[in-house]
């Protein structure tokens, strides 16, 4: 692949840094819908939302799961900060269990009960599309 389709991608999440490649392309949820990302893309920065990231790596697709934080390309460097990341293959049925079972929980009718109710809902559905992707 020629160089002049590559920029470099780094995913840090509170705990570290995630990934850390040349990619041809990613695709991330924002707080407003999908995203993709080419090389020299203008400048961006954007609220994630909760969904799959795909890394378009040099050796091969990788996929995440992320919810929440910042997206910054800034000089055909993509840094991506979500709140959590983890990666599709360490996806388990018993982690979406346990995801579904907070969600259950919720039961209040105040704006912040609904606010974590639909980021859950939300969070569950992308859980179970990567599990179904995975499989």
């Amino acid at each position: 692949m020629p160089d002049d389709k590559i920029f470099h991608t780094t995913l840090i999440t509170p705990e570290g840094i995630l990934a850390e490649t040349d990619v041809s392309a990613v695709q991330f949820p924002a707080h407003d819908g999908l995203i993709g990302i080419l090389t020299h893309r203008a400048p961006l920065l954007t609220k994630l939302g909760v969904g799959p990231l795909t890394l378009n790596t040099t050796t091969g697709e990788k996929v995440y799961f992320i919810a929440g934080g910042y997206a910054q390309m800034k000089s055909n460097v993509l840094t991506i900060l979500p709140n959590e990341a983890l990666a599709a293959a360490d996806l388990t049925p018993a982690l979406l269990e346990r995801e579904k079972a907070k969600l259950n929980e919720v039961t209040g009718t105040v704006a912040a009960d609904l606010d974590k109710r639909q980021f859950l809902t939300a969070r569950v559905a992308a859980m179970q599309d990567l599990l179904a992707a995975e499989a």
